[in-house]
C-alpha cells in the first residue's frame, strides 16, 4: 500500500515524501477495520477519517508551512497536516483503499 504525502523530515532538515502506510500503527488500525468487514462506504470512510484524524491532525510533526513562490510583500502561507493533503484527495483515497481491501485483510 502507498499514498504519499509531503512530509518536514526534521533529522534529514529537508521536505520530502513519505508513505502514510509506512506509520506502523495506521496500518495496523487500518487493517483492523477492514476486517470488520463494514457494507456501507459512508461507514468505512468515517471509520477511516477517525483513524487518521487521531493519527495526522493537528500534530505539529505533521504539519508543514505551504507559501507563495516567489515570495511577494503579501507573505501567503499556509499551514497544511497530513490529514489536510489526505482530505484534498478524499474520495480516491477511500477508493483506493477499497479497491485493495483485500491486502488490507492481510
Amino acid at each position: 500500500m502507498e499514498w504519499n504525502v509531503l512530509y518536514d523530515d526534521f533529522n534529514a532538515k529537508k521536505i520530502t515524501t513519505y508513505n502514510i502506510f509506512d506509520h506502523g500503527y495506521f496500518l495496523e488500525d487500518c487493517k483492523f477495520i477492514a476486517s470488520k468487514n463494514i457494507e456501507k462506504r459512508e461507514e468505512f470512510a468515517e471509520e477511516i477519517r477517525k483513524l487518521l484524524s487521531y493519527y495526522f491532525w493537528s500534530k505539529c510533526e505533521w504539519e508543514i508551512i505551504v507559501s507563495e513562490w516567489p515570495p511577494s510583500k503579501r507573505n501567503v502561507e499556509k499551514k497544511i497536516s497530513v490529514y489536510d493533503q489526505i482530505m484534498i484527495n478524499w474520495d480516491r483515497f477511500i477508493d483506493y483503499l477499497l479497491n485493495n481491501i483485500e491486502e488490507l485483510k492481510k
